[in-house]
């Protein structure tokens, strides 16, 4: 199978150096202005990421970079969410609960 750039007789320039496809599954090779120039055709003329050598690999990096983005926003973790390990919200609660007449006053009693 041959791996270099497909779409070099459209768009390549004089001299022009090939660049591997980002993808890490792929193999395929592709000149910079070809990227940029599928890269308009994919509604992405301001793309600023890494090389790839068609519409497939392009698709599955993006997924991959919004899959990404997603799993990073949700629910943190009370124990980690902090600046310090020290000082992070289950920290302070525990510190309010230890206080002396709050837990009562929590469970419903009155301070003591």
């Amino acid at each position: 199978m041959d791996n270099t750039c497909k779409l070099c007789a459209k768009c390549l320039k004089k001299d022009e150096h090939l660049d591997k496809c980002n993808n890490p599954e792929c193999q395929n090779f592709i000149h910079p202005s070809c990227f940029n120039k599928i890269s308009v055709a994919f509604a992405e003329e301001n793309w600023e990421g890494s090389d790839f050598c068609g519409k497939r690999c392009f698709n599955s990096n993006k997924k991959e970079l919004e899959a990404t983005a997603k799993k990073g926003k949700g629910s943190v973790q009370w124990h980690t969410e902090g600046l310090t390990h020290e000082l992070n919200s289950m920290a302070v609660i525990i510190d309010w609960l230890r206080t002396d007449g709050h837990y009562c006053s929590l469970r419903g009693g009155g301070q003591t």
